[in-house]
């Protein structure tokens, strides 16, 4: 088995209580795995009765109260219950875990500390140093999955190695390396596409015994053709000659139609439609919306070029490289690549966008609070909701307002 997970991994220590701004026991629902539950049902007192009354017994789902669905076991300090009574030992996996989070492949565990967490996403925008993804091997033998696709996640890994390379190079601005990203996803998802087309036309029974088809030598050589294309110095000046001959020759440019302040208006109204896991979530989102409306586009191009000056492009890096890491090998089971890649590029400039409105409200001050609240507050919101992270995979892929043309006029 391999593990792979960033360097600040295992630094991290939760602080609890109080001292946190933003409780994980609060939200959403927290589900207690089955051998936990097992443990419980042998607590007793007044504890015990507790457990009893609100935690589902089938489900392990814990019955949350208030406008904020606070757990049941989260007291008034924010502290928890079982903890304070029974130890750590007795909390369920969920809570014990949180914020590390574990992505499952057959032979592979993928680690990482979710920013939805504000003390994990303080630690990493106030890294200076580049994050380093490190690898461990075990013992532990690995699953077999006929239905996993081992060919395609070799070279998912190979791409994001890749991309985090790249997203890391600091000659270049990180504008640049946001588009070299898509460009890389771009070409390597055309090739995946097309070993999935000669897929879906297989025969029955190798459908049925999950055959599939490998990719040719001529796209294995085109994917590292690829790879090595983006790594050249003059990467991003060909991709912009490439794209001038193109159909798509009014990439990055800006009209009075499609101007920066509408496409990210665009995108952000897009998350209003979304479920909300804070009541005043959407609320906020609206109040952005009408100050973005009530400035013309010469104000806000202008404030936006100032608000950039004195912006920290290494933070910007920090959450390009976490939501790429995150996301990139998740294509394994639908191979939507740039899909994953637009989340990671458009996630990073959401969250920009709210600090410079944040930076508007306070009279052109922006404090490392504010950007912890606002960047875990948003990733909270689509990160902790199985159904929205469905529907934002989705809008990348499909919906027009998060097309390669929009987000590359927004570089």
């Amino acid at each position: 088995m391999r593990y792979y997970y960033p360097d600040y991994f295992k630094d991290f220590v939760c602080i609890g209580g109080k001292a946190c701004s933003d409780s994980c026991c609060h939200i959403w629902q927290i589900t207690v795995d089955k051998k936990t539950l097992r443990k419980y049902k042998h607590v007793t007192g007044e504890l015990g009765k507790r457990m009893a009354e609100k935690i589902d017994q089938k489900t392990g789902d814990i019955c949350p109260h208030g406008e904020e669905n606070r757990c049941e076991f989260l007291n008034e300090d924010n502290l928890c219950d079982i903890v304070a009574e029974l130890g750590e030992d007795y909390l369920c996996e969920t809570c014990y875990t949180h914020p590390r989070h574990e992505e499952v492949y057959p032979d592979v565990r993928e680690r990482s500390l979710a920013i939805t967490c504000p003390i994990a996403c303080r630690q990493l925008l106030e890294r200076k140093e580049p994050v380093r993804i490190i690898y461990e091997d075990t013992d532990e033998p690995g699953d077999k999955d006929k239905k996993f696709d081992y060919e395609l996640f070799d070279v998912l890994l190979k791409t994001r190695d890749n991309l985090l390379k790249l997203q890391q190079d600091r000659e270049l601005t990180i504008s640049q390396r946001m588009a070299l990203s898509l460009g890389i996803s771009h070409d390597i998802e055309r090739r995946i596409r097309a070993r999935s087309l000669r897929n879906k036309n297989t025969g029955f029974l190798d459908k049925l015994f999950a055959k599939k088809n490998s990719f040719t030598d001529e796209e294995l050589g085109d994917i590292e053709k690829i790879l090595k294309y983006y790594k050249k110095s003059d990467a991003f000046e060909k991709m912009c000659k490439n794209i001038e001959k193109s159909e798509e020759s009014d990439w990055f440019m800006l009209d009075d139609e499609e101007d920066k302040k509408k496409i990210l208006s665009d995108m952000i109204f897009t998350l209003c439609t979304m479920e909300a896991l804070k009541p005043t979530w959407i609320p906020y989102l609206q109040s952005v919306l009408n100050i973005r409306q009530q400035m013309d586009n010469k104000e806000y191009l202008e404030s936006y070029k100032e608000f950039e000056a004195v912006t920290d492009d290494i933070e910007i890096e920090q959450l390009l490289f976490y939501f790429t890491y995150v996301y990139c090998c998740q294509s394994a089971y639908d191979g939507a690549l740039l899909a994953k890649i637009k989340m990671a590029v458009v996630n990073t400039l959401i969250i920009k966008e709210l600090w410079f409105m944040c930076w508007l409200e306070n009279d052109k001050t922006l404090t490392m609070e504010d950007k912890v609240e606002y960047a875990h507050w948003f990733v909270r919101e689509v990160e902790n909701s199985d159904e929205n992270m469905e529907q934002w995979n989705s809008l990348m892929q499909r919906n027009p307002r998060f097309s390669l043309d929009n987000i590359f006029k927004l570089l």
